[in-house]
């Protein structure tokens, strides 16, 4: 069963319901996938936010990185910190 602790953090205490279940539905797809899975993920989560107009704040985000990043092993958390900075060199 998926860890689902993460939900009681204080930074998403006021998140959308919407954005709650688009969000569970990604940690679910993504528990125990490699990296180079990830990135579809994250557009296709993406995607479905888009298409009910809404977006992750940058806290949700933030949590949204670290929990995908959490299972990853040493190697692909560098990759994946690099995705990250580029990311957010976009905004």
């Amino acid at each position: 069963m998926a860890d689902t602790s993460w939900t009681s953090n204080p930074k998403l205490k006021n998140i959308d319901p919407r954005k709650l279940v688009i969000l569970m539905e990604l940690m679910k797809e993504a528990e125990g996938k490699p990296m180079d899975k990830l990135v579809p993920l994250l557009m296709n989560t993406n995607k479905k936010l888009q298409e009910q107009s809404l977006s992750f704040s940058k806290d949700e985000s933030d949590i949204m990185m670290d929990l995908l990043a959490k299972n990853l092993n040493p190697k692909e958390k560098m990759q994946f910190e690099m995705m990250k900075k580029m990311m957010a060199g976009r905004k």
